[in-house]
C-alpha cells in the first residue's frame, strides 16, 4: 500500500524514516511442515525459584535477556532488595554504574515502574493492575494522593486497558507508595515489560441487562494468578527470550514482549477480543456453560494480527488453568528469532494452530482440551450500543452513568471529584474502559438528576460529548513517552476541536492517535487512525507527521483498518 504521511510543524525529531508496516488481517496458519522434535524442548529451565533461559539458547540473545541473565528484576520484590540497592542511593550515584542504570531503566518495570528518562529525568510512570476496570473510591482518592504532591510532573491517565497510570513519582517514595497500595487493595507488580497485561473484562458487568456473563470474577482470578495474589508468580514473569532484533530502528523502538487477556460478557464486544493474545468468548457446551478461545491478537511495528480460533472450549473451572497452559507454552517455546517477531502469533505461524493447541494441551491439567463449541452465545449481528450517557441497570430503580474522558488524562482534583461523586451518588466504585472512559455505576434513580447538575460532569466530564470526542483516543504520545515520535494528547483534541467546527457529522467516527508504531492507542481497531512518524515540511526538513489508517471496526463485525493512506 502506498502511505500518506500528514505533517505538522512543530518541534522536530532526529529523522529517521521508514515504511511503517500495514495492519493487514494476518490468520495462523499450518505449517508448512512437520515441526523437528528439537524445537518443542522448553528454552527456559526454574533455577532457584526463577525461570531463566538455559545455556545452550544463550548465543545471540539481545540486551534485555543479557540484564535478565545479569540480575533478575524480580529480585528486587522478592527478596526486598528494592531499598537496600535503589531507594536510598542518588539517582546521580546509580547512573555511575550500568547494572544500577539498568536497574532503573529496564528491571524496575517488572513492577510497574518505568523511567521517564528522555521527557521527565528522574521520574517514573507507576501502571496499576485493575482487573474488569474496577476501582473503588477509596483506591481513587490514594492515587490522587500521590500524583498530587509532585504538582504539575503530577496526573493520571486511563488506559487502553481499563488501568491506571500515574505519572511523576520519584524513587525514594516508591516503598511508602507500595504499602498505600497495598492498603488500598491495588498493585502495581508484574504490569510491564516480560508480563502479563490487566485483564480486561465487561466495563458493564453484573449492572448490564444484556450482559451474557458477569466477568468480574473471571478476571479477578486470572489477575490473582498472573501475580499470584500480589505476591509474585514468578513462573510467568519472563514469557519471552528473543534474540538479537535486526530492525535498524531497534534502539528506538525497544517495546516490550507484552501478552494481553480478555474475558468477553457482552454482545458489544467492549473487550476488543479480536486484539488480545487470549480471548474468552462465551460458550454453551452439552448443557455446561464456559467459553471458546481464540488467541494470538496483537499491534506490533512489523505486524498486526487479528485472534484466531485455537479450537478449544474450556469450562468455566477451566479459566485459570486453561491460560497457565497457553503462557506456558509460550514462555516455553516463544520464538527465539529478531525481537520484531516475539508475540504469540509468531510462535502459532510457526507451530501451525494444531500444533500450539498440542502444546496447551500438554500443560492442561489433564493433558485434555476439549473442541470449540458451536453454540457461542455473542450475538453475530449486534449493533454495538453507547455506554456514555444515563442507562438503566438491570437492579431495578438503578442506573449507571458514563462519562468521557478526553484522552483519558485526569489531575488530583479531577480524581478527587470523581471519587466524590461516586461516594456520594452510587456505591463508592467506578469503572474504567478500554476507551479511556470511566463509568459511575449504582446510581438510585432518584439521584440522578442532581448528579447530572453536578460541575464536573457540566464542564469537564460530559456524559455526552460532542459525537467526534465521544469516540477520541490518544497514547501518551511524546509528552511523557521516550519512544513517542509525536505529541498526542493536546493534538488530538486540538484537531478533533477544529474537525468539529468544520465538519457536520450524523454518529459518532472513532479517531484514534498513537505516537509511535507501537500503537498503544489501537489505530487499527479505528475509524480513522493517526499514527506518529517523521515527515518534510515544505522546505524538506524532517517535521512531526502522521500516517492514516481507514476501516478498523470494533463489535460484532471487528476487523482491523482496510486502508493506509
Amino acid at each position: 500500500m502506498s502511505s500518506l504521511s500528514v505533517r505538522f510543524l512543530s518541534p522536530s525529531l532526529p529523522s529517521s524514516t521508514s515504511a511503517w508496516p500495514s495492519s493487514t488481517r494476518l490468520a495462523a496458519t499450518q505449517a508448512e511442515r512437520p515441526v523437528e522434535l528439537s524445537r518443542l524442548e522448553p528454552r527456559v529451565e526454574e533455577r532457584e525459584g526463577y525461570w531463566v533461559l538455559k545455556e545452550k539458547f544463550r548465543e545471540g540473545i539481545n540486551v534485555q535477556e543479557k540484564l535478565k541473565l545479569q540480575k533478575e528484576p524480580m529480585k528486587f520484590f522478592m527478596e526486598e532488595r528494592l531499598l537496600q540497592e535503589l531507594v536510598n542511593i542518588p539517582l546521580e550515584e546509580l547512573e555511575k554504574a550500568k547494572v544500577t542504570k539498568d536497574d532503573i531503566d529496564v528491571r524496575l518495570k517488572w513492577l510497574g515502574l518505568f523511567h521517564k528518562r528522555k521527557y521527565q529525568y528522574g521520574r517514573f510512570m507507576m501502571r496499576l493492575k485493575l482487573p474488569n476496570g474496577v476501582t473503588t473510591s477509596a483506591q481513587t482518592r490514594y492515587l490522587a494522593s500521590v500524583i498530587r504532591k509532585y504538582g504539575k510532573e503530577g496526573c493520571a491517565d486511563v488506559t487502553t486497558r481499563q488501568n491506571w497510570q500515574i505519572r511523576g513519582v520519584v524513587l525514594p517514595d516508591v516503598p511508602e507508595i507500595f504499602k498505600g497500595l497495598a492498603e488500598v487493595g491495588l498493585t502495581s507488580l508484574q504490569s510491564g515489560m516480560d508480563n502479563v497485561r490487566n485483564p480486561v473484562g465487561n466495563p458493564l458487568a453484573g449492572i448490564d441487562p444484556l450482559e451474557i456473563v458477569d466477568t468480574r470474577p473471571y478476571t479477578d482470578l486470572l489477575s490473582q494468578y498472573i501475580t499470584a495474589n500480589s505476591c509474585g508468580n514468578l513462573a510467568i514473569t519472563n514469557l519471552y527470550n528473543p534474540s538479537v532484533c535486526s530492525w535498524p530502528y531497534a534502539p528506538m523502538y525497544a517495546w516490550p514482549r507484552k501478552w494481553n487477556v480478555c474475558v468477553v460478557g457482552s454482545h458489544d464486544l467492549f473487550e476488543h477480543p479480536h486484539i488480545n493474545d487470549l480471548a474468552y468468548m462465551p460458550a454453551i457446551k452439552d448443557g455446561r456453560f464456559g467459553f471458546n478461545l481464540l488467541v494470538g491478537g496483537f499491534f506490533s511495528p512489523k505486524r498486526c494480527a487479528e485472534a484466531v480460533p485455537l479450537d478449544a472450549w474450556v469450562s468455566a473451572d477451566d479459566v485459570v488453568p486453561a491460560c497457565k497452559a497457553i503462557l506456558e507454552a509460550y514462555r516455553d517455546l516463544g520464538t527465539r528469532g529478531n525481537r520484531q517477531k516475539t508475540r504469540m502469533m509468531w510462535l502459532i505461524d510457526e507451530l501451525g494452530i494444531e500444533g500450539f493447541r498440542s502444546e496447551v494441551v500438554k500443560r492442561m491439567p489433564q493433558q485434555e482440551l476439549e473442541t470449540a463449541s458451536p453454540q457461542e452465545l455473542i450475538q453475530q449481528q449486534w449493533e454495538r450500543r453507547d455506554y456514555l450517557g444515563v442507562h438503566p441497570q438491570k437492579q431495578e430503580g438503578f442506573s449507571f452513568v458514563g462519562v468521557h474522558i478526553p484522552v483519558g488524562r485526569v489531575q488530583a482534583d479531577d480524581m478527587d471529584e470523581l471519587a466524590r461523586l461516586a461516594d456520594t451518588y452510587g456505591s463508592g466504585e467506578l469503572r474504567l474502559t478500554v476507551e479511556q472512559n470511566i463509568i459511575i455505576p449504582n446510581i438510585e434513580n432518584s439521584k440522578l438528576e442532581a448528579l447530572l447538575k453536578e460541575p464536573l460532569l457540566k464542564n469537564r466530564f460530559l456524559p455526552e460529548p460532542p459525537l467526534l470526542m465521544k469516540g477520541l483516543v490518544a497514547c501518551t504520545g511524546n509528552q511523557f513517552c521516550g519512544q513517542g515520535i509525536i505529541e498526542t494528547k493536546v493534538r488530538a483534541l486540538k484537531v478533533t476541536e477544529e474537525v468539529e467546527r468544520q465538519v457536520a457529522v450524523t454518529r459518532p467516527v472513532r479517531m484514534h492517535w498513537t505516537g509511535c508504531p507501537n500503537s498503544c492507542g489501537q489505530v487499527q481497531v479505528a475509524d480513522i487512525g493517526f499514527m506518529g512518524c517523521m515527515a518534510r515540511d515544505e522546505n524538506g526538513k524532517p517535521c512531526e507527521g502522521v500516517d492514516v489508517f481507514l476501516g478498523g471496526r470494533i463489535g460484532s463485525d471487528s476487523h482491523l483498518v482496510k486502508i493506509q493512506l
